[in-house]
């Protein structure tokens, strides 16, 4: 299935609150792509498209390491679609908990890509595990920039009603107060404190209660619930202070207080996630490889295959994977030259058509000979040739 005129949808990667996550390739560019399919709850406002165009142009300008870029945003139908860069990665709320020592290299690049974002004066408005990917080497990309903003402006206007995922949001959200970079700030407190953990700050299956925590409760200490550190308890502290002025000014300074913290933990490259469970990751390497040959990206899914192995090396289920690609590249070939042979073929056919009818016998004769050279086992160029000799004589 082809939608926007250029993306392949390969296969499901995930549903929720948005909509539907897909693998796609972007047929123009041969490319990777998530294809995100937004619920068609959100295209009945009259305005929700032009809030979704302005969104992707400032979301299209960020580009840095740690951030998935948007490539564009498009209607078909009744169903608004996002294109972004396809991350090799499993979410983080896949991960946790983790030791402090582990968190904190992934937590300070979540840092370097908002602290970027946030000098272009981008928010996320969004930070929660689900939108923030890892791949196999620890590198970080976080997603989703600016969408429950738009989500959320056309549910309050129709609804009444706080829009976002409560367990992160902070308090000027809540009284519909003027956002900022530190609004973000206190969303990656209530991660840091999850990261570490494996749960987060304020936990209620009642709404009121957990906007009520998130204004008046101050949050209780990392170190009560896990291994870890002071200066961690400090850094959550203020991060989820009440009142932004209270807050770490910036992510940078935020990343400086967690460095100059710790500094030894930083020294050394970041550990592999690979190693906490193999077997899952190299059975998702195979399920992208599968779509891949499944939407007959052969070219692409060699490529995924070539960086698997080097992540993965000596795993029979990626091992299996070569053989298959080289037999299946070997059948389109073979496939390929069958076609070229019988188009060559009848192009000759129809010459020796053309010269019989305009008598040029001697030329149709050559070209009949030279053409059982190529052809041996054509009868009709045999027969041809028989028709041919008689004339002549």
């Amino acid at each position: 299935m082809i939608v926007g005129g250029q993306y392949k949808i390969l296969a499901e990667l995930g549903a929720g609150g948005m909509g539907i996550v897909y693998h796609a390739v972007d047929t123009s560019l041969e490319r990777e792509v998530a294809l995100k399919k937004l619920r068609n709850e959100f295209s009945r406002s009259a305005d929700i498209a032009e809030r979704f165009r302005r969104e992707a142009k400032t979301q299209a300008r960020l580009n840095h390491p740690q951030l998935a870029h948007l490539y564009s945003f498009f209607k078909e139908g009744d169903s608004f679609y996002i294109a972004m860069e396809f991350v090799d990665g499993t979410p983080l709320s896949r991960l946790l908990p983790m030791p402090w020592e582990r968190a904190l290299p992934i937590f300070v690049q979540i840092l370097d890509g908002l602290e970027y974002a946030h000098s272009l004066g981008v928010l996320h408005r969004d930070v929660k595990p689900d939108n923030i990917m890892v791949n196999p080497r620890g590198e970080v990309k976080v997603m989703d920039f600016g969408i429950a903003h738009v989500l959320g402006s056309v549910r309050q206007t129709r609804e009444k009603s706080i829009v976002g995922t409560l367990e992160y949001i902070c308090p000027e959200q809540i009284t519909g107060k003027e956002l900022g970079p530190r609004s973000d700030i206190y969303s990656l407190g209530v991660l840091l404190f999850e990261l570490v953990s494996g749960r987060i700050p304020f936990e209620s299956q009642v709404e009121f209660e957990l906007l009520h925590h998130h204004l008046e409760t101050p949050p209780p200490k990392l170190s009560s619930f896990t291994a870890a550190p002071p200066f961690l308890d400090e850094a959550i502290e203020r991060a989820m202070a009440k009142s932004p002025t209270d807050r770490f000014a910036s992510c940078r300074e935020m990343e400086t207080f967690l460095r100059q913290n710790a500094p030894d933990v930083f020294g050394e490259a970041i550990e592999s996630l690979a190693g906490r469970s193999k077997k899952e990751e190299v059975d998702r390497s195979a399920r992208r490889i599968e779509a891949l040959i499944g939407g007959e990206e052969i070219d692409l899914a060699t490529l995924v295959l070539d960086r698997a192995v080097e992540d993965y090396p000596g795993q029979p289920t990626l091992e299996g994977y070569r053989t298959r690609l080289v037999e299946i590249k070997l059948q389109r070939e073979s496939s390929k030259n069958r076609e070229e042979r019988a188009i060559h073929l009848n192009e000759i056919l129809t010459k020796l058509r053309d010269l019989e009818q305009s008598g040029g016998v001697r030329e149709a004769r050559e070209l009949t000979e030279s053409a059982i050279l190529q052809f041996p086992k054509v009868p009709a160029l045999r027969i041809a040739l028989a028709s041919l000799q008689r004339e002549q004589r």
